[in-house]
């Protein structure tokens, strides 16, 4: 269908947590998402090795996303046994779906250095771009400039069909992060109402993120 939206927000998830959940749901309801992919990097191209496997932070989005409408995991990124790219990820879901408008979305931290990705100009050939709004980053020169010629060229809303459009995103921000969970864990301190309860008991059944296991 030429109405097909569908959605693509990376990361690692490592855990999945309601700061990745909450904007999701604003994400897929905002820009009317037949489907919003969530997908779990397995080497991540701009950071080191998680600290969970591939398998356990895919078994954690299932958990996290089994009564969530319109998300849904793709884990193909998570299978790549190479740094992952987002343009490789895009070239396969327009494949898969021809007549779709692809939206990525990315953090306004990740925007700032996009002219680091990999074929960032394809990137824009295939998908269009929400950029999240956050408290603590800013522009770069680059990422001020792009968003300014590609909204004068293209517009500044997306709609169906085509691609290249960027438009900027406010969400709800919760101040959580992975990084600051797994420290809770390492020392024994409680990680509740951070993150759903079944990827809390996940974490708890198979002694996910201690400093000894």
């Amino acid at each position: 269908m030429a109405d097909t939206r569908i959605g693509l927000f990376g990361g690692t998830f490592d855990p999945i947590h309601y700061g990745h959940l909450r904007p999701a749901v604003e994400m897929a309801e905002r820009f009317a998402l037949s489907t919003l992919f969530m997908l779990p990097n397995h080497r991540p191209a701009h950071r080191g090795p998680t600290a969970a496997s591939t398998d356990s932070r895919i078994d954690m989005l299932d958990l996290a996303l089994e009564n969530a409408p319109h998300l849904a995991v793709d884990g193909r990124e998570a299978l790549r046994d190479r740094p992952s790219y987002t343009i490789d990820t895009l070239r396969e879901v327009h494949a898969e779906n021809p007549e779709a408008t692809l939206l990525f979305f990315m953090g306004m931290d990740a925007f700032a250095a996009f002219d680091t990705w990999h074929d960032w100009e394809g990137v824009l050939a295939l998908a269009n771009l929400v950029i999240v709004n956050r408290p603590d980053a800013e522009h770069s020169v680059f990422s001020a400039d792009l968003l300014t010629r590609q909204q004068a060229s293209r517009g500044a809303k997306i709609v169906n069909g085509g691609s290249g459009v960027i438009e900027i995103l406010d969400v709800t921000q919760l101040d959580i992060s992975a990084t600051d969970i797994r420290r809770r864990i390492a020392q024994n301190l409680s990680v509740r109402f951070l993150l759903p309860e079944p990827v809390l008991e996940y974490i708890g059944d198979n002694n996910l993120y201690r400093e000894n296991h």
